[in-house]
């Protein structure tokens, strides 16, 4: 990096942008994130509180891009781990953790990570809600959801970060969002020019790009008491299932906390923010059998909270990728930006791979004398 680092924005302060902020220091840029929620609010726009955020990968057997983000998280976070074991003295935790995970679904063949993980072991096969599913076992990890966005907040300010909180309107045109936040930056002190933005804005993007591409996926869950000795996830759904019921059970300790997560639903297109008794009910019944261990006397759990968060899906998958962004007309030099969103419900699990992927397109397109220009769109 030259004497006088570039200057990032990360327009979004879930787990992408964090992730991108902390890879984007670590690789010596300068990096301001500019975001409307940080950790501690809770939105129903701001997708990263919500989730579950178990690592079990969602990649299809030919999705080479995705394989490789999920299995460079999946190794880091079995670094961060590692460090905390040895350190324990540490005060500021990731709330990550190991845990066995049992996963059962229809098909028959070994998920394509079975040699990337750590003890895979196939189980066999058994009927589940009226379907033949076949089992494996491996060693996972979860993250305590407030805890990582912490960690996160955290390590990018002790590395440099500058948070600034800003509300950016909807505008017809990226370069329309792209001149506010740029006005808003004008207001601070100190901040040198931009050199290039990183739109890590999730839901949103549907319309600060806009990209009419990204849709919601609803998901609804229930908070317990008690940790589940292990991570258990299920292709299933309630014998009569409507289309509010769950359509996949998951029991998801959550590590250094004392409760367990469960769920859930996959609702596309669905903007509802407010909890389904029914299917609040569906889960607690469907989830009774597989974690025991956390019910009271009575059979019961022991409900903390109840809640629904808004995974950003994206027709095509991820969209991460630069473009080039001008004024209409043509009018100044053009702006670079680098998007980072859409991942759907594998926010946590694709972020450091994703991360990756962003600091290596901005730095050749740095190399090559490109999106230098004036920030002034």
């Amino acid at each position: 990096m030259p004497n006088s680092p570039k200057h990032i924005v990360v327009i979004g302060a879930g787990v992408i942008g964090f992730q991108t902020t902390i890879s984007l220091l670590e690789a010596g840029y300068k990096v301001t994130i500019l975001a409307k929620h940080f950790p501690g609010d809770k939105s129903i726009e701001y997708t990263s509180p919500w989730a579950g955020a178990q690592w079990r990968s969602h990649a299809a057997a030919n999705d080479i891009e995705q394989q490789k983000w999920d299995i460079e998280t999946y190794n880091y976070w079995l670094s961060i781990i590692a460090r905390e074991l040895n350190k324990p003295e540490t005060t500021v935790k990731s709330g990550l953790g190991i845990y066995e995970s049992i996963f059962y679904s229809t098909e028959t063949e070994n998920p394509w990570f079975a040699k990337n993980v750590l003890s895979f072991k196939a189980i066999g096969s058994k009927e589940i809600s009226g379907k033949i599913q076949h089992g494996h076992i491996y060693s996972s990890i979860m993250a305590n959801v407030p805890m990582y966005l912490d960690y996160l907040y955290d390590t990018a300010i002790s590395l440099g970060a500058t948070p600034i909180r800003a509300t950016l309107p909807r505008s017809s045109t990226l370069a329309g969002t792209l001149k506010y936040a740029t006005e808003e930056l004008a207001k601070e002190d100190n901040l040198p020019k931009v050199d290039a933005f990183v739109n890590a804005t999730g839901i949103s993007a549907m319309f600060l790009v806009p990209d009419e591409d990204v849709y919601p996926i609803r998901g609804q869950t229930i908070t317990v008491k008690g940790e589940a000795k292990r991570i258990t996830t299920i292709d299933a759904s309630p014998s009569n299932p409507t289309p509010e019921s769950p359509n996949i059970m998951y029991i998801l300790p959550r590590p250094h906390s004392g409760t367990t997560v469960l769920g859930g639903t996959k609702q596309a297109h669905n903007w509802s923010a407010e909890p389904d008794e029914k299917t609040t009910r569906e889960i607690l019944e469907m989830a009774k059998s597989w974690a025991p261990e956390l019910l009271d006397e009575s059979g019961e759990f022991e409900v903390v909270s109840v809640q629904v968060g808004l995974r950003p899906g994206r027709i095509g998958g991820a969209r991460v990728e630069l473009e080039e962004v001008r004024q209409p007309g043509g009018i100044g030099e053009p702006m670079v930006v680098c998007h980072a969103y859409g991942h759907a419900g594998a926010g946590y699990q694709n972020s450091v791979g994703s991360a990756k992927k962003v600091v290596g397109l901005l730095s050749k397109r740095f190399q090559e004398g490109l999106g230098s220009g004036s920030s002034k769109l």
